[in-house]
Protein backbone atom coordinates (compact mmCIF):
# COMPACT_ATOMS: atom_id res chain seq x y z
CA UNK A 1 0.00 0.00 0.00
CA UNK A 2 2.72 2.57 0.74
CA UNK A 3 4.78 2.00 -2.11
CA UNK A 4 1.69 2.15 -4.52
CA UNK A 5 0.77 5.27 -2.88
CA UNK A 6 4.09 7.16 -2.66
CA UNK A 7 4.55 6.66 -6.40
CA UNK A 8 0.85 7.74 -7.35
CA UNK A 9 1.92 11.08 -5.30
CA UNK A 10 5.32 11.51 -6.40
CA UNK A 11 5.97 15.34 -5.10
CA UNK A 12 2.72 15.36 -3.71
CA UNK A 13 0.79 14.47 -0.82
CA UNK A 14 -1.21 11.33 -0.43
CA UNK A 15 -3.59 9.99 1.82
CA UNK A 16 -4.35 6.75 3.08
CA UNK A 17 -7.70 5.98 5.24
CA UNK A 18 -7.13 2.59 7.17
CA UNK A 19 -8.41 1.03 10.55
CA UNK A 20 -6.03 0.57 13.49
CA UNK A 21 -4.05 -3.21 12.34
CA UNK A 22 -3.24 -2.16 9.25
CA UNK A 23 -1.56 1.27 10.10
CA UNK A 24 0.13 -0.26 12.91
CA UNK A 25 1.49 -3.04 11.09
CA UNK A 26 2.48 -0.41 8.28
CA UNK A 27 4.48 1.46 10.53
CA UNK A 28 5.80 -1.04 12.43
CA UNK A 29 7.49 -2.35 9.17
CA UNK A 30 8.83 0.84 7.94
CA UNK A 31 10.45 1.60 11.33
CA UNK A 32 12.11 -2.20 11.12
CA UNK A 33 10.35 -3.19 14.31
CA UNK A 34 8.96 -6.98 14.61
CA UNK A 35 5.22 -7.18 13.58
CA UNK A 36 4.24 -8.68 16.77
CA UNK A 37 3.50 -6.51 19.41
CA UNK A 38 0.83 -5.83 22.42
CA UNK A 39 -2.71 -4.40 20.64
CA UNK A 40 -3.05 -2.39 24.10
CA UNK A 41 0.29 -0.41 23.15
CA UNK A 42 -0.45 0.64 19.82
CA UNK A 43 -0.92 4.72 18.91
CA UNK A 44 -3.93 4.86 17.18
CA UNK A 45 -6.78 6.90 18.45
CA UNK A 46 -9.73 7.63 16.60
CA UNK A 47 -9.31 10.09 14.29
CA UNK A 48 -5.27 9.78 14.40
CA UNK A 49 -3.40 10.61 11.92
CA UNK A 50 0.06 8.48 11.41
CA UNK A 51 2.51 10.30 8.98
CA UNK A 52 5.37 9.08 6.45
CA UNK A 53 7.90 11.57 4.97
CA UNK A 54 10.18 10.61 2.16
CA UNK A 55 12.49 12.04 0.35
CA UNK A 56 13.12 10.62 -2.85
CA UNK A 57 12.30 7.04 -2.31
CA UNK A 58 13.44 6.57 0.77
CA UNK A 59 11.47 6.81 4.01
CA UNK A 60 12.96 9.58 6.36
CA UNK A 61 10.46 9.71 9.13
CA UNK A 62 7.37 8.42 10.69
CA UNK A 63 5.21 10.76 13.08
CA UNK A 64 2.18 10.59 15.01
CA UNK A 65 -0.45 12.96 15.92
CA UNK A 66 -4.06 13.03 17.35
CA UNK A 67 -5.79 16.19 16.08
CA UNK A 68 -7.59 18.32 18.77
CA UNK A 69 -11.45 17.57 18.80
CA UNK A 70 -13.69 20.35 20.12
CA UNK A 71 -15.68 18.55 23.22
CA UNK A 72 -19.67 16.85 22.49
CA UNK A 73 -22.21 18.24 24.37
CA UNK A 74 -25.66 17.23 24.86
CA UNK A 75 -27.97 17.83 21.56
CA UNK A 76 -24.48 17.72 19.26
CA UNK A 77 -25.10 15.68 16.31
CA UNK A 78 -22.59 12.63 15.87
CA UNK A 79 -19.20 13.59 14.90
Amino acid sequence: MMETAREAAAGREAVCVTHQLPIWITRRAAESRRLWHNPALREAALGSVTSFTYSGDRLVGVSYTVPARRPVTQGDAAQ
